[in-house]
């Protein structure tokens, strides 16, 4: 399964190869990133919505479809996300590849329009079209919304909250309808500025690329400072288990637990931490799936999610209200005997064949590549590196990890009695 990544910088942009003959296709991702931050973010995640909407030389979406639809159907896609402390905004180009169709000036045509899309922003207006702003600031104002309608995305959300009030982490990815409303043409075209100026440029390719060919296509990229990640929060103590509850008329409860996880997100044992995290609550035969719901049917389901760069793991169950106490103490006495090596060496086996089944998986497709190459660039490790982690930890490792592994906050959402 071995697979070659190539990492270089040039004029500050960091470029993610992986040169490979393996797909039909070309996946090209460029990513802008910048410190999250509340003033900037409800902005900046309604920017790409509105670039991918037009461009100065395609002024409608028809008009930027057309050429799209010529060469073969390609994807030009826009997005903004939270990575740990930053906000990402994100441009994705998928095309077929030209030598497959004999057409071998595709790749360069398909990046032209990324280019378009990118730094020839539709500002005939003095700012971006009214048009697209007002269209799309009411579809984001349902995407926030949204956050409240799905109970098990609110609750965690309270729960981010709850462990770190007013801090980026705790940020919702979306913003706020308070700072939405105050979003115009000319300061959305501000936000944009900002991003191309400022923000640290990543290029990651996937296909039948070689490094040259990579740093001539997207020679259009601007020259800037070498810039700083600000990923990675700092590690954190725990002063004691802070509680919320609110109540609401939902028949199913949502409880969620916030776990601080001291493990520097940067290193192997981070790594070793997914496999804690597997026999915790990750897979179907964890101790929360077979101990709290199967066993105890004190849930509709219970998971738990470990979040490197946030240094921590979550716990989400879905509980009926008048059991929720019931169902966090049997969840506390799953991670204590875990800390106490009360796990089978079957159970270990199995959770490190399914963890590196799924990286095997990665490989099979460009878009699940990139993300990994996105989320592992901190590490600097390869797959391969990764798998090797995986197949030698042993049970001293997992008790150890566990042993960093202490409750921070715990929040429930009431169902009406």
């Amino acid at each position: 399964m071995s697979q070659s990544f190539q990492t270089w910088k040039k004029q500050g942009t960091t470029f993610h190869l992986v040169p490979t003959e393996k797909f039909k296709t070309t996946t090209v991702l460029v990513t802008f990133s910048a410190p999250l931050e509340e003033a900037t973010l409800t902005s900046r995640a309604l920017l790409p919505y509105i670039m991918e909407k037009s461009t100065a030389a395609y002024p409608s979406m028809k008009a930027l479809r057309e050429p799209l639809e010529t060469l073969y159907d390609a994807g030009l896609y826009a997005d903004a996300s939270k990575f740990g402390e930053e906000h990402v905004i994100s441009f994705q180009l998928d095309i077929v590849r030209g030598d497959l169709v004999r057409h071998e000036t595709l790749l360069e045509e398909a990046l032209d329009l990324l280019e378009q899309m990118i730094f020839y922003p539709d500002l005939t207006e003095g700012g971006f079209r009214e048009q697209f702003v007002k269209q799309e600031k009411r579809l984001h104002a349902l995407r926030i919304s949204s956050l409240y309608d799905d109970k098990m995305r609110f609750a965690q959300q309270r729960l981010l909250e709850l462990m770190a009030p007013g801090e980026a982490v705790s940020l919702s990815s979306l913003g706020t309808l308070e700072a939405l409303e105050q979003i115009t043409p000319s300061s959305l075209r501000d936000t944009y500025r900002s991003m191309v100026e400022e923000d640290r440029i990543d290029v990651f390719v996937v296909g039948h690329v070689t490094q040259d060919e990579m740093e001539d296509a997207l020679s259009f990229l601007p020259s800037h400072g070498e810039k700083v990640s600000h990923y990675i929060p700092a590690q954190k103590q725990v002063m004691g288990v802070k509680r919320s509850s609110e109540t609401q008329p939902i028949k199913q409860g949502k409880l969620h637990l916030g776990y601080r996880v001291s493990v520097d997100p940067t290193s192997v044992d981070s790594i070793r931490m997914q496999i804690v995290n597997g026999l915790f609550g990750g897979f179907p035969h964890s101790k929360l799936f077979m101990n709290v719901r199967e066993k105890e049917s004190l849930a509709y389901y219970a998971a738990s999610r470990y979040a490197a760069l946030n240094g921590a793991l979550y716990v989400y169950a879905g509980v009926e209200t008048k059991q929720a106490e019931r169902a966090e103490t049997i969840i506390g006495e799953q991670l204590v005997d875990l800390k106490a090596g009360l796990f089978t060496d079957e159970e270990l086996t199995q959770t490190k064949a399914m963890l590196i089944n799924a990286r095997r998986q990665i490989l099979d497709q460009p878009g699940q590549l990139i993300g990994w190459l996105n989320g592992s660039k901190m590490r600097g490790l390869t797959l391969e590196d990764e798998i090797h982690i995986i197949e030698t930890a042993t049970r001293d490792d997992v008790v150890r990890l566990a042993a960093a592994i202490e409750l921070e906050a715990v929040y429930l959402l009431r169902g009406e009695e």
